[in-house]
């Protein structure tokens, strides 16, 4: 973690230098204050993270985050991991101001309340902040629609399903998922299919904002001449529903069991075919370096 003192200091330097602010904003006296309280009164099992990683706690951070930003002309920022509807009111107050603010969230908090803690193997929902209320998953569902959330993301973690389910407190239940492979298809179901998101709304949601905020585009995030041929393929008729014997990140998925509509048959890096069809054609070398450089469009709070 990092004072107040010492962010405001950063942005300084970002805003100097054209860069992009990366932001988890949780307030720890408010999550210090959860944890005592709740282990006080002997409630200690990870069905109450919620409690302890608030509302209020997302709220308070945020506020403190863009009111420093705001003092710095020119400071840009991405607010990952937003999980609460006062995250979300947060960014779009920024915005309304004309400050250069994103919002990012998770198909986690999305499609997951806290509710979903008490299933069994409750944790294999888990990543922080934390999973909250029906209300705040609206919130962040209306954040992808009014242009306040501009990416759905994942907290990646591909640890067993024994280590992700060996702590079962609020003060040791690890947080991240195995999220990556059923994304796609998860989101096209959730957007396209059951809310009505247009198919571009859709990709830039899970592709090309990040790219576009990042300082990627067009070389990653386009289907353009002079664009890397970064494609996946999904078959709209590949329905059926999530299975971890499909997927080649850990031994579970969170998502077992939940419907799809539509599913990557082929993805494609710079115009060579990595996964088809469930098979692996990459090596470890496939990788390159890519020196991005912020738009002045994300600086200036809009995006090319």
């Amino acid at each position: 973690m990092v004072d107040f003192g010492g962010i405001w200091e950063a942005f300084q330097v970002l805003a100097k230098e054209g860069g992009l602010g990366v932001i988890h904003a949780e307030d720890n006296d408010i999550v210090m204050h959860m944890y005592a309280k709740l282990i006080c009164e002997n409630r200690v099992g990870f069905e109450h993270l919620a409690e302890v990683h608030n509302q209020l706690s997302e709220d308070l951070s945020f506020r403190r985050i863009l009111r420093l930003a705001e003092s710095v002309p020119g400071t840009a920022l991405y607010m990952m991991h937003v999980s609460a509807g006062t995250g979300v009111a947060a960014i779009a107050e920024a915005r309304r101001k004309g400050l250069p603010i994103y919002g990012e969230t998770l198909h986690q908090y999305l499609n997951w309340s806290a509710e979903d803690y008490k299933k069994p193997n409750g944790q294999i929902y888990h990543t922080y902040p934390s999973l909250k209320s029906k209300d705040d998953q609206k919130a962040l569902w209306n954040g992808t629609a009014n242009d306040t959330i501009h990416c759905v993301a994942t907290d990646e973690l591909c640890c067993s399903l024994r280590d992700k389910t060996l702590g079962d407190r609020i003060d040791n239940t690890t947080g991240g998922n195995s999220g990556v492979e059923p994304r796609l298809g998860v989101m096209y179901t959730e957007m396209v299919v059951r809310r009505g998101y247009s198919l571009s709304r859709y990709v830039d949601l899970v592709s090309s904002n990040a790219a576009k905020i990042m300082g990627l585009y067009p070389r990653k995030g386009a289907i353009a001449v002079g664009s890397d041929a970064d494609i996946t393929i999904l078959d709209p008729t590949r329905r059926g529903t999530v299975r971890a014997a499909d997927l080649h990140e850990s031994d579970y998925t969170p998502w077992e069991g939940h419907e799809i509509n539509a599913w990557p048959v082929a993805t494609i890096l710079r115009g060579k075919i990595m996964v088809e069809n469930g098979r692996y054609f990459g090596s470890p070398n496939e990788g390159r370096y890519l020196k991005r450089k912020i738009s002045s469009e994300t600086l200036s709070g809009t995006l090319p």
